[in-house]
């Protein structure tokens, strides 16, 4: 409650307003909290999209210049690009050399001919595109350990490297996960710490050395006791606060699962693993 008269009338004001700009308040609360997009084109804008729009291989799918509720000020950029894998070299000296004078935040979905397809994305920055990681080699390794898979690669904010595949069936990226220092090691990033490899179905963190040992646990899960998705901590905090293991597999199989994760060499060997309906 205010404790005096002059806070009291402030308030009194505020809401004198509220009510006099009735429905247009309601507006503009609701334009900030979906962040609606209002649109703000430049011909500097539009040249650059012509520019990458003009590189071979490589289509815009989507572009776009805005501001934002309430300030309505600093526009933003941002472009959503479908590229050849052979193209992603000339995508990525075209950002080099951009004069384009304001930040661009980069999504580019890479195809190979294996019909991989690499998602990477770079936050807004001027000039060259900066995923946080070799992209030419990345794309070029990931491409040769799951061919044909659906990968959104990414360095997440507690710096962890992350592989995040769109597929459903999580033994298509066990090669990920048998050769996930690979991949760290050809995207240029230093040796240390855990890399995360996850989908819809699977989440492992693997360490140091240990991407054979989960590929062999992984293949027995599937090929022995039909387990359709595995989930071990990968950094963070679980809701509940206990690090777990957590396997959907048939009820018979439940305790050669528990025996399976239990022998392996993987830090996973010691937690409770507890089962998913399915």
């Amino acid at each position: 409650m205010p404790r005096s008269l002059g806070a009291r009338i402030g308030i009194g004001a505020v809401v004198a307003g509220v009510i006099t700009l009735g429905g247009a308040g309601v507006v503009l609360f609701g334009w900030a909290v979906d962040e609606t997009h209002f649109d703000r084109p430049s011909a500097e804008f539009d040249a650059l999209r012509t520019e990458i729009a003009a590189v071979e291989g490589v289509d815009v799918a989507h572009s776009e210049r805005w501001v934002e509720a309430p300030t309505f000020s600093d526009p933003s950029s941002a472009v959503l690009l479908k590229v050849r894998a052979d193209a992603l070299p000339d995508l990525l000296a075209l950002a080099c050399a951009s004069t384009y004078p304001d930040p661009v935040s980069w999504a580019v979905e890479v195809d190979t001919v294996a019909r991989t397809r690499i998602s990477l994305f770079s936050d807004a920055g001027r000039g060259c595109l900066d995923v946080g990681f070799d992209p030419l080699s990345a794309v070029a390794e990931i491409d040769r350990s799951a061919p044909g898979a659906q990968v959104q690669a990414a360095v997440m904010e507690n710096g962890m490297f992350t592989l995040y595949s769109l597929d459903d069936a999580f033994e298509d990226l066990i090669p990920l996960v048998s050769r996930a220092e690979t991949v760290r090691d050809a995207a240029g990033l230093p040796p240390a710490g855990a890399i995360e490899v996850a989908g819809s179905r699977l989440s492992v963190a693997v360490g140091p050395g240990e991407g054979p040992a989960f590929e062999q646990l992984l293949t027995r899960l599937i090929d022995d006791h039909d387990v359709t998705s595995f989930f071990s901590p990968a950094g963070g905090t679980p809701i509940d606060g206990v690090e777990k293991v957590q396997v959907t597999a048939p009820e018979r199989h439940h305790a050669a699962v528990e025996a399976a994760i239990a022998r392996s060499t993987l830090p996973i060997a010691g937690l409770p693993v507890t089962f998913l309906p399915q």
